[in-house]
This record gives structure tokens, C-alpha cells and sequence, in this order.
């Protein structure tokens, strides 16, 4: 089960590093209060400060058929979590979760071997942002103070559920009730991937890649960052 082993620190450079670069069994869970090089895909900085939860756990590769779409998934567990504490979250395809058109929750995946490691960051308890993020927390919503312990293992214990279906039922199973919160479909938009192309957001597959509508036809992407034309990358 994720989280029956867990260290928690009050600051880390990564948790992600931590668990990648140490032995830990499967399902070990890093906690930090504060990271000074916490990151996101494509190693884009994560503000990492005091009052976010920051955590990584610890899976075994062999275990799942399809890793492509975990971030979707994980971004999904944390996702419900938000939605019993009542807020109105959406995905951002492909790994992140926002409220209210401003980023809440971020997933990072990576693999190292046999070891996938899971990192997760959720805007908690901060009480403000630089004016350059597109960023809000659970506490800037509903000037409400969340308690960070609880709200983790309530967390973890959504995101051990949900990836014990991922593994035995594998994406298909969780396609339906994602494809009903993801932020954009339908809609034009563009992705940047290697080069930022035009279209329209028409659906996810069975993988969890992005299908975009184009003048050239249907694309598939399996990575990159989508955002409405005309708007703020984000």
C-alpha cells in the first residue's frame, strides 16, 4: 500500500531525487514542508514554498501494463480528493489539476529503471503566489487552513485505490469519468510540443494521448502543454 513506509522532512532539494537515488521498498512516500528544487515536466521549476504539500511514492514498473497515461490517473486521485473537500476541479491535460482557471496541483512521473517515481505537489495552505503564475491554493479559494497530515493520507489513501483499478482494469476504466473533467475539449486550442500546432481538442484515447482536430487531419500527442488559442501559456 502507498504510504506504509513514509519520511517526512521539513526541506528536501527533491523528493523525487530522493527516491530515485536511494533504496526504498515499493509504495514509500516523501513528504517535504519545502523543496528548493522541486520541478515539473520538462524541468520547469515548481514554487516549492512553505504551506504546499509536496510529495513523491515509490512504484514498481512491472506492476502496471500502461505507464503512459499515470500522470492522468494520479492528476484523477488527486482530483477527487479536491472534489470531497468542495471545490470544482477540472484536469489540465496532461498532469495537472485547477480550480477556478488557476493551476492547484501539479503530477511529475519518472521512470529510472525498474523504479517509477511519482511526485506530486498541491497548493495547499499558501497565501499568495508571484503575479507570473497562473497559480491559486485550496486556502486562497476558501480562506480556509487545511490540515496538511490529514489531508495527505485522505490523499494517498484515494490514490492507492485508484491505481490498484489503473493496474487491474488498466486506462480504459477511468477514460469515461476524466474525459467529463478535462479543461478545453471541444475547444480550439494549441499544444506545444515540438512546435505549437492549431486545433481542435476532440478527445483523449484509450492511452491518455491528446487527439487534436487539425487542417491536416487528426494528431496524437503523448506529451506537451495545451492551452485555449489567443491565451496565456500556462
Amino acid at each position: 500500500m502507498i504510504g506504509d513506509f513514509m519520511l517526512w522532512l521539513e526541506e528536501t532539494g527533491s523528493t523525487q531525487n530522493i527516491l530515485k537515488e536511494f533504496s526504498f521498498p515499493y509504495g514509500t512516500v516523501v513528504v517535504a514542508n519545502r523543496q528548493w528544487e522541486g520541478r515539473g515536466r520538462f524541468g520547469r521549476k515548481w514554487h516549492s514554498e512553505e504551506g504546499g504539500l509536496y510529495f513523491s511514492f515509490l512504484l514498481r514498473a512491472e506492476d502496471f501494463k500502461e505507464l503512459l497515461p499515470l500522470p492522468l490517473v494520479v492528476g484523477y486521485g488527486v482530483l477527487l480528493q479536491i472534489e470531497r473537500k468542495g471545490f470544482k476541479p477540472m484536469l489540465k491535460w496532461v498532469n495537472d489539476v485547477y480550480v477556478s482557471g488557476k493551476k492547484v496541483c501539479g503530477v511529475l512521473v519518472e521512470r529510472s529503471k525498474e523504479k517509477v517515481v511519482v511526485g506530486v505537489g498541491i497548493n495547499l495552505n499558501q497565501k499568495e503566489f508571484p503575479s507570473d503564475l497562473m497559480a491559486t491554493s485550496l486556502y486562497m479559494l476558501r480562506n480556509e487552513v487545511f490540515e496538511k497530515k490529514d489531508f495527505l493520507l485522505e490523499t494517498l489513501e484515494i490514490l492507492d485505490r485508484v491505481l490498484e483499478e489503473f493496474k487491474n482494469f488498466g486506462f480504459e476504466k477511468f477514460r469515461p469519468a476524466i474525459r467529463q473533467r478535462l479543461m478545453f475539449l471541444g475547444e480550439e486550442v494549441v499544444v506545444y510540443s515540438q512546435e505549437p500546432v492549431v486545433g481542435i481538442f476532440e478527445d483523449i484515447d484509450q492511452e491518455g494521448s491528446l487527439l487534436l482536430r487539425t487542417a491536416q487531419g487528426l494528431l496524437k500527442f503523448n506529451a506537451g502543454k495545451v492551452s485555449l488559442r489567443g491565451s496565456k501559456i500556462f
